[in-house]
């Protein structure tokens, strides 16, 4: 309560042209793409490094949309896919809508529970106000929404996939026809959706243990170590990554997996496509990182580990300027769609 009352006597000050178009924008992000209508419950949870202004504009556009049912939780900096600390967990099963500035509930088992009774989820991976207005706004989300559905329908119907690079990737994979590609289009309308802004990127369905051969690595590890500055040499066989080869980032990948003692580190969680014409791969430094990299136009992005559902963690890795192949059709050229 304490918290809520310093934030209205905050919105009572003269608001600058910044914090104008940054209450703009968050009314507009909880109008369109989270759908929030009046008398819903609504739970804000940010971290306590997180951007001060973008916590007041998600909290004032939330209260105005909503109404009194709206309360924001700031706790300090906690491992990505790790509950929130008590009692939030009870106030996340209860909320209608749970707001996520640079808060990674994805992979948890209280995620997948709150969706399964109705709570949706939208996540915010920067929730800062420039990369927000460049990689959200900056694009023509209904041709998102358009081009991810072709991708789907493309990568639904196929069956065998190849990614190469010219810096030594020759990676390949069996697609299961007996599940949807899924989409991220960033909508968290209906319950039990789950979004995350910047928006674009598709997932497609792999069989287990059917990726096999090498990936190149040449854009973010997240976690531990964001922006390479240096090439990760990855070796798959049968979606379980065997060999990790480098220099001294590759090193410090392989430790970071160890640390966990824990053979789901290693095995293929996802494997997804980004198509964000405006997203780039830009990083905090660590510990912080930002989901915005995946959803980079044509890049590949694997995903390693079950995190809170069957594991301890998860990691991606995100390589860009990728050809990726279906059916023997190219899809990808060298970072480029085809379509």
């Amino acid at each position: 309560m304490a918290r809520r009352n310093a934030l209205e006597r905050h919105s009572m000050r003269e608001v600058s042209p910044r914090g104008t178009r940054l209450a703009e924008l968050a009314r507009h992000m909880l109008s369109e793409f989270a759908g929030l209508r009046a008398g819903e419950r609504v739970l804000i949870l940010a971290e306590t490094e997180g951007a001060e202004g973008v916590k007041r504009a998600f909290y004032r556009a939330a209260r105005e949309a909503a109404g009194e049912n709206v309360s924001m939780a700031i706790y300090d900096r906690r491992p990505a896919y790790t509950h929130p600390p008590e009692p939030l967990p009870a106030a996340v099963a209860e909320a209608d809508l749970v707001i996520c500035l640079d808060i990674y509930l994805s992979h948890t088992k209280l995620e997948q529970s709150a969706r399964a009774a109705g709570t949706r989820f939208f996540n915010l991976h920067p929730a800062r106000f420039a990369a927000l207005r460049r990689a959200v706004l900056g694009v023509d989300y209904r041709e998102i929404r358009r081009r991810g559905r072709e991708l789907a329908r493309l990568f639904g119907a196929g069956r065998r996939g190849l990614i190469t690079c010219p810096r030594g990737s020759h990676l390949e994979f069996e697609i299961d026809a007996g599940r949807e590609v899924s989409i991220g289009s960033g909508y968290a309308r209906k319950p039990g959706d789950y979004a995350t802004l910047p928006n674009g990127k598709i997932k497609v369905p792999v069989v287990r243990a059917s990726m096999t051969g090498t990936f190149v690595v040449n854009g973010v590890i997240i976690p531990p170590i964001n922006e390479l500055s240096e090439l990760v040499t990855l070796r798959f066989n049968n979606s379980r990554l065997v060999d990790i080869s480098g220099g001294a980032e590759a090193k410090a990948y392989m430790r970071f997996l160890e640390s966990f003692n824990d053979p789901s580190m290693y095995v293929l969680d996802h494997l997804t496509f980004g198509f964000n014409p405006r997203a780039t791969l830009s990083q905090p430094p660590p510990p912080a990182f930002s989901s915005e990299a995946e959803k980079v136009m044509g890049c590949v992005n694997i995903g390693l580990g079950r995190a809170g559902l069957k594991g301890k963690q998860h990691t991606d890795v995100v390589s860009v300027g990728t050809t990726v192949v279906v059916d023997g059709r190219p899809v990808i050229i060298k970072g480029r769609y085809t379509i």
